[in-house]
């Protein structure tokens, strides 16, 4: 008899993602400030260790909820910062007990710094990225993470290293790391039904193993660019030829 094995998997794939970007120039209505403008929510997607997260990070080891995003002087909302030379320092880390924090430098594999739930700028100095500029306003492969799912308030500020301009008021930024879906199995003797709980604006690619050894994974040409809509996805591949398959679910 036919013995099938499953693997209830889930990784993020960002390739095809665009990170978000946040200003860093001079607040509009006064000439001696800095100012720190863009988007207050980032969704933080779990990457398994060793896979994919990012074009922009091809060290990226994973084992983390994680998401790009880019601190530029490039300026639409705000004014820019003439002579400025900004660094954007750590306020406060606040979220889910026992968990931290971190930044990633363009190409690390450890973090650059991390912070514990809790932390605040009165226990130790600091930590501290530069925005870089000056013909290279992106700042492409720099990733924030989080060990632990839940909700993360972390509070940035910008401060001028020239002394042309004081410090830009707090800037709190909600990260939500998500936990995956969970993959469901229904085995019959001809077909395997697979199914999960879609979500909003995300999509999903199911993807097939039959070695592990291998490392090799392959979508399944009928159930990849599913789109996220909310509601139940339910998929089915013939049971024949399958001795032992693992799947997984891809989420991006």
């Amino acid at each position: 008899m036919k013995k099938l094995l499953l693997l209830l998997c889930l990784t993020t794939l960002n390739l095809l993602r665009a990170h978000d970007h946040i200003e860093v120039g001079r607040l509009s209505s006064s000439s001696t400030q800095l100012a720190v403008d863009g988007p207050d929510y980032q969704l933080a997607l779990y990457v398994p260790p060793m896979e994919v997260f990012s074009g922009y990070l091809p060290n990226f080891p994973g084992g983390c909820h994680a998401v790009e995003l880019t601190f530029t002087t490039e300026t639409n909302a705000i004014e820019l910062a003439p002579g400025a030379d900004p660094r954007i320092e750590l306020v406060e880390v606040i979220g889910p007990q026992g968990g931290t924090f971190s930044f990633w430098e363009v190409g690390a594999t450890t973090p650059t710094w991390t912070r514990s739930s809790g932390w605040n700028g009165t226990q130790s100095a600091s930590p501290f990225f530069q925005v870089v500029f000056n013909n290279s306003d992106h700042a492409h492969g720099r990733a924030f993470s989080a060990d632990k799912p839940g909700t993360y308030q972390v509070t940035f500020r910008a401060v001028d290293l020239n002394g042309l301009f004081t410090p830009s008021a707090n800037k709190t930024i909600t990260f939500n790391a998500q936990q995956p879906p969970q993959l469901s199995i229904q085995v019959s003797s001809d077909t395997i039904t697979l199914s999960f709980a879609s979500r909003l604006n995300l999509s999903y690619d199911l993807q097939i193993c039959t070695d592990l050894s291998s490392g090799v994974w392959s979508g399944l040409a009928a159930y990849t660019g599913i789109n996220g809509d909310g509601s139940p996805k339910v998929m089915s591949t013939p049971r024949n030829a399958l001795p032992k398959a693992f799947f997984r679910l891809v989420e991006y």
